[in-house]
């Protein structure tokens, strides 16, 4: 049975996925000549850095399933009653969340459960503000895996 060399499997990975010589080149740190060589089995690369042109190149992998996280959110609900943002959208429950007299951004009040923050406008054009920043974001994705 004849075998692919790893070479010619990277050169057929690399045209599946669409990616250019020069792109894969670009990321791995190396010259567009070089990819070539390799490719062409002229060139043997160390073991490490066979193993990283894969792991990049599958980074483009068109079958891949897309991850995107958040590191700031902030979303004005049209409602000046807290209660339903906190207990239907974030589903925390409001006797959780500290009350305070003052906010941000001329908000009247918020509710606070670590870094998330509600805050409360009696202007109804202003609503309720949603907003998490890096560590409330993080949190409230573990709420919502657990």
């Amino acid at each position: 049975m004849n075998e692919v060399p790893w070479y010619q499997q990277l050169k057929e990975k690399r045209l599946a996925y669409g990616v250019s010589q020069n792109k894969l080149a670009v990321h791995v740190g190396i010259s567009r000549q070089y990819i070539s060589e390799i490719e062409t089995g002229k060139m043997t690369p160390t073991q490490t850095l066979q193993q990283a042109m894969f792991d990049i190149l599958e980074q483009f992998n068109p079958e891949a399933p897309l991850e995107i996280l958040f590191d700031y959110v902030r979303i004005r609900f049209l409602t000046t009653n807290p209660k339903p943002v906190i207990e239907e959208i974030l589903r925390l429950k409001m006797e959780y969340m500290i009350h305070e007299d003052y906010a941000f951004y001329s908000y009247m009040e918020q509710y606070v459960f670590s870094d998330i923050v509600v805050m409360v406008s009696p202007d109804e054009d202003k609503g309720c503000l949603l907003e998490l920043k890096g560590k409330g974001c993080r949190q409230f994705e573990n709420f919502l895996l657990a």
